[in-house]
């Protein structure tokens, strides 16, 4: 792989490689021009792989949601149905009166002692 000798530094020849940069400045700009080279081709691919995972997440919560919706409305009988629904119209129009103005006080029962 790497033809230097580990021990002594020398190439097989005998002579001592060429160091690849000349100063700590001269590596430094190399490697900041190789990291923004390898992130601007990175960074399309990173991209579709969010857009792709956040779609898998909210297609996976839309159908969950959908089909917890329908498998109840499927699994509770008419009968029930419409006793909630005329609950729920009896309690607003409760309400409604309630909120009236020529709606007698209530007083809320007391605490016990």
């Amino acid at each position: 792989m790497n033809e230097t000798d580990q021990s002594t530094g020398t190439a097989p020849g005998g002579e001592t490689p060429e160091p690849k940069y000349h100063s700590f400045s001269e590596a430094l700009d190399a490697a900041r021009k190789d990291a923004a080279c390898i992130a601007r081709d990175a960074a399309p691919r990173l991209k579709q792989a969010i857009q792709g995972a956040a779609h898998d997440m909210a297609y996976g919560a839309a159908f969950g949601a959908c089909f917890a919706a329908c498998f109840a409305r499927e699994l509770v009988p008419d009968g029930l149905r419409d006793a909630f629904r005329r609950g729920a119209e009896d309690g607003s129009n409760a309400g409604q009166q309630a909120g009236s103005e020529d709606a007698p006080a209530v007083e809320p029962p007391g605490l016990p002692a």
